[in-house]
């Protein structure tokens, strides 16, 4: 029985994948990774009307190098789910991705040149438009007032041509051979599409609203576009793919992500239900969750945050939105690089070793950046210790990937003075996410954590009160979200990060 089972799931699961690519002739399907990648990612953005920070960008497209799951959080309306489907839009917005032919059949040459036409025989049409059924149907029409009851369509089915090229070549054609028949095809050109939105629904309990199960009372397989957008990823591997889980929060992720997480760490398999098929999430899927931030939606527990780069999106004032002249620089580093997720994708496999062989052949201002960032990370440690919210191995490493891959993105220099732009990012998205709490369990620790953020650690300035700037911060970026939630400490005696 089992394998019977086994069988038809095997027939049914990538039905649609298998009608696009054998019964309806499917070419050109996994060409090698060739989207925009020398175009600018940011320059497309601002030529479709959408304008984000250029650093927050940088995160983003740095952070799916290092880890293929990534959160995105901010107030609805912030841009979160537009950013993620325009970069998948922007990376096959030039190619044809495959071609389906509609017909195929032979037409004569002769009358072609006249009328710049070509007679279809009908019963090929008929694969196409039920030509024949039209005909037999009486039509009720009227003609200046006048009513016919008994109309009928008669249908001439000529296809017209306007290229010179193959009127020059019916040309020489029927002056040697007029009554000869030659192959026409007719070919629809579209987009595999390699994204999907994925809106997470309040009721999602387990993976099957996302890899679907198998339904024993109508013995098939009942597939999800989650489901069919990672079948068709494991079959081209040569590109990324894109999974948008939008409002991720609005069910308990733990409840239907758990064995995405397992297998985003582990690389082990996934299970589908009610069969004893496994799913492989490949190498090339990217899974992007957003976060909207309101009484509707459920906190992220630590095993997810720990798990993830977390990319906050800031809700600009109007006066900002409105007024401010946009940035129209470019990106300063390589742009092919950021903008392609599969290179370098090793790197999210780099031990400590490897990491540690590259970090030490950096440096600044006389240091290696390995002996500047384990003296950093260690004061962090140490500051979090005892709160509950320290962090372990897998942070460390996914920090120093992440510090990598922003290096390599600025042209790999010996001497890099550029690296606490992107420590501030990963002490933002990495460290901070976690923390939340009551006054009396981590208004101490914001304080510690805001200090260690500016350029005079030593001293013990009240975020409430202190003004941050970009010249008097080692870490802006940190130290505002920090001083931040120490005001709605203040101001509510409780606060998290994603609130």
């Amino acid at each position: 029985m089992q394998n019977n089972v086994d069988e038809l799931l095997d027939s049914q699961i990538n039905s649609k994948l298998k009608d696009i690519m054998e019964r309806r002739n499917i070419r050109n399907f996994g060409r090698a990774d060739s989207g925009n990648i020398d175009d600018s990612f940011y320059k497309y953005l601002l030529s479709e009307g959408y304008y984000f920070d250029k650093d927050l960008i940088e995160n983003y497209l740095l952070s799916i190098k290092v880890k293929p799951f990534v959160i995105l959080t901010g107030n609805s309306g912030t841009g979160k789910t537009k950013l993620s489907q325009l970069f998948a839009k922007f990376r096959y917005s030039k190619d044809i991705i495959a071609e389906e032919t509609l017909l195929s059949t032979k037409v004569l040459v002769r009358e072609s040149v006249t009328s710049e036409g070509l007679s279809i025989p009908r019963k090929v049409m008929e694969d196409i438009i039920p030509i024949t059924n039209l005909e037999k149907d009486n039509q009720i029409i009227k003609i200046d007032g006048i009513e016919d009851t008994d109309a009928k369509f008669k249908l001439n089915t000529e296809l017209f041509y306007t290229n010179d090229n193959i009127k020059e070549h019916l040309n020489n054609l029927v002056e040697n051979e007029p009554d000869q028949k030659i192959d026409l095809e007719i070919i629809k050109k579209y987009w595999m599409q390699k994204y999907k939105i994925v809106p997470v629904g309040a009721n999602w309990t387990d993976n099957t609203n996302i890899v679907g199960y198998y339904n024993v009372i109508t013995e098939d397989y009942q597939s999800t576009p989650s489901y069919e957008l990672i079948k068709q990823a494991q079959n081209d591997s040569a590109n990324p793919y894109f999974l948008i889980l939008d409002e991720m929060n609005l069910s308990h992720v733990e409840r239907y992500f758990a064995d995405f997480l397992s297998a985003i760490e582990s690389g082990e398999e996934i299970p589908l239900y009610g069969t004893n098929k496994t799913l492989i999430l490949p190498n090339n899927l990217f899974i992007i969750g957003t976060v909207n931030v309101d009484e509707t939606t459920y906190m992220f527990s630590p095993k997810v945050l720990d798990r993830a780069n977390t990319i906050e999106f800031d809700t600009l004032l109007a006066r900002d939105y409105i007024l401010s002249e946009l940035d129209d620089d470019d990106f300063n580093g390589d742009i092919a690089y950021l903008q392609s997720p599969l290179i370098d994708s090793e790197i999210s496999s780099l031990n400590m070793e490897g990491l540690k062989e590259i970090l030490s052949e950096i440096t600044s201002e006389g240091e290696t950046l390995l002996e500047i960032l384990v003296t950093e990370l260690t004061n962090f440690q140490e500051t979090l210790k005892g709160s509950g919210f320290d962090f372990g191995f897998r942070v460390i490493n996914e920090i120093l990937r992440f510090m990598v891959v922003a290096w390599r993105y600025e042209n790999s220099p010996n001497e890099w003075d550029n690296w606490e732009r992107y420590f501030d990012a990963q002490i933002k998205q990495k460290i901070l996410p976690k923390l939340h709490g009551s006054e009396k369990a981590i208004g101490k620790v914001l304080n510690n954590l805001f200090n260690i953020c500016l350029h005079n650690k030593n001293n013990n300035e009240n975020p409430k009160n202190f003004e941050v700037t970009k010249e008097n911060s080692r870490y802006y970026t940190s130290a505002v979200k920090l001083q931040n939630m120490a005001k709605v400490l203040s101001e509510q005696r409780y606060v998290s990060f994603i609130n």
